[in-house]
């Protein structure tokens, strides 16, 4: 046989059609995954790396594939239906535990790979078996189902590629809707530090034993406003947030224009410059700064990366062998030295999103603690971990003092008396024991989740009283807007909602009560 023969053989053979048909598989689940994320979480350069990593694994089969067809042609066929496991092994788990109506179940079978994984291959081997009783593999059939794999993906890349452009939808008219700023003689810097789950002092010292009031001491000091009586409207960063952006009470708008606001932000990239407020202060000469502790250096361990591993077979790694989990945990840190960077300008809107105090716990009251941190832990695991006291009020000790560092370095470099908010999106939740966090709460539960840090320096242009009108988070950037910008923002009632949107309970002025 020429060398000519043998190549032609190769390059038209069952082993490219095999290879061809497994790297179009993987770039489906890239692709559909895509199709299903935000936009916020799907860049470019994330996708591709996605989609290498897929065809990598891909060849990693075709490699087996060709291994074991050396031994056993009928045994090869079990690798395409292995490979299609592997490959949607986490969209599968996440299908079969959103049917499973019992959370017994649900916790104990499907947030636990050393469970699931052996029932993955037993009922792969089942629907292999069954299947191969009707259909009879080959080439044919391969190739049709190569063309259907192709289309499918072009289909949901191209979906991802027209949801990079989303707009916002709103069936009601925006709160913002004619609102015109007063531009103040000189500008002055606007910092807003969000610490997530920061509780309020109070709750400090009822559940976590911890008495915060040198802290806030130190900020009423240096002329700032602390609210002692500071509460969340919602439960949830993903809710508090957007609100908080877009200048809009989340709970009483309709959902569609409320899930419209929430869609696409995530602590990795919330789209500030896209929202409302940031448009409003930069119609008057603010140029906005979006900082994050969660956003990643690394193509490789951003959002819509982690995403992809954890759809595929990937996720049954044991923890320690999943290194897209895994992070030094110094974000904190380099966002806070960030933050300061930014002191120097007059006309900047900061936005500085951090993880601490919330768990999990990298930093004790004096620095880094060693060990990588765990991200994106199932529920079980979070709830755990808020039981961990001693290492929230530690975590918390060391955010004080970088909090404090901070305001001394923006206060001595900024070009004018800057305008700072420190706040948290939500409490902790040391009293969440049972249960989805956001079913109906208990009663410590509620409290302690509503509760938050809030501290608010004005510079003498503003009127300091304006901000004793509320203390709810959801009226904070309507107060200051009125009070520093001369506007007519509407101050919304201090009342919680708990839940999801479209199926949330309210809580009016705060206080909670039973549900039945």
């Amino acid at each position: 046989m020429s060398l000519l023969t043998r190549v032609r053989g190769v390059l038209i053979g069952p082993s490219v059609s095999v290879a061809v048909l497994f790297v179009s598989i993987g770039l489906f689940t890239v692709a559909f995954l895509a199709g299903e994320s935000p936009p916020s979480q799907s860049p470019i350069s994330a996708v591709t790396w996605s989609a290498f990593v897929s065809a990598f694994i891909a060849f990693g089969f075709v490699a087996v594939w060709l291994a074991v067809r050396r031994v056993s042609k009928a045994l090869s066929r079990l690798v395409l239906p292995g490979y299609i496991t592997f490959a949607f092994y986490g969209y599968f788990q996440g299908f079969v535990s959103d049917v499973v109506a019992f959370d017994f179940i649900r916790n104990r079978l499907f947030f636990s790979d050393r469970i699931f994984l052996p029932l993955a291959v037993v009922a792969t081997l089942l629907v292999y078996f069954a299947a191969s009783r009707f259909v009879t593999w080959n080439l044919t059939i391969a190739r049709y189902t190569l063309v259907l794999v192709l289309a499918l993906t072009l289909w949901n890349f191209s979906l991802w590629g027209l949801r990079q452009s989303q707009s916002y939808s709103f069936e009601t008219e925006r709160a913002t809707t004619g609102v015109v700023l007063d531009r103040p003689d000189d500008l002055f810097p606007i910092y807003w530090l969000l610490f997530d789950g920061y509780a309020r002092d109070d709750v400090l010292e009822r559940h976590f034993g911890f008495d915060n009031s040198p802290f806030l001491d130190q900020l009423e000091s240096r002329g700032f406003v602390v609210n002692r009586k500071a509460i969340t409207n919602f439960m949830a960063t993903g809710l508090v947030l957007p609100g908080q952006m877009e200048l809009e009470n989340l709970g009483v708008i309709d959902p569609v224009s409320a899930r419209s606001l929430v869609a696409d932000r995530d602590p990795a990239h919330w789209r500030f410059e896209e929202s409302a407020l940031a448009r409003l202060l930069g119609d008057i000469g603010y140029r906005s700064v979006e900082l994050s502790s969660e956003r990643s250096t690394s193509v490789a361990t951003r959002v819509f990366p982690i995403s992809f591993y954890e759809s595929t077979g990937l996720r049954a790694l044991p923890p320690r062998l999943q290194l897209w989990r895994r992070s030094a945990g110094t974000g904190f840190i380099e966002n806070m030295e960030a933050t300061v960077a930014q002191s120097g300008a007059q006309d900047v809107l900061v936005f500085s999103y951090n993880y601490p105090p919330h768990p999990p716990y990298l930093f004790s009251a004096t620095g880094p603690t060693s060990g990588p941190r765990l991200i994106q832990p199932d529920f079980k695991t979070r709830r755990e971990e808020w039981q961990h006291k001693d290492e929230y009020v530690g975590q918390l000790e060391f955010v004080n003092s970088q909090i404090l560092q901070a305001v001394e370095q923006i206060m001595a470099a900024s070009p004018a008396p800057p305008l700072i908010i420190i706040q948290s999106d939500h409490g902790p939740a040391s009293n969440w024991t049972e249960g989805k966090i956001v079913a109906d709460p208990n009663e410590a539960l509620f409290y302690e989740r509503t509760s938050i840090l809030s501290a608010v320096l004005l510079p003498s242009s503003c009127e300091r009283s304006a901000l004793e009108e509320s203390n709810s988070s959801v009226n904070t950037f309507n107060l200051i807007l009125n009070s520093c910008f001369g506007t007519q923002m509407p101050v919304h009632p201090d009342d919680v909602f708990w839940g999801n949107i479209g199926a949330l309970t309210r809580y009016e002025d705060g206080v909670w009560s039973e549900v039945r």
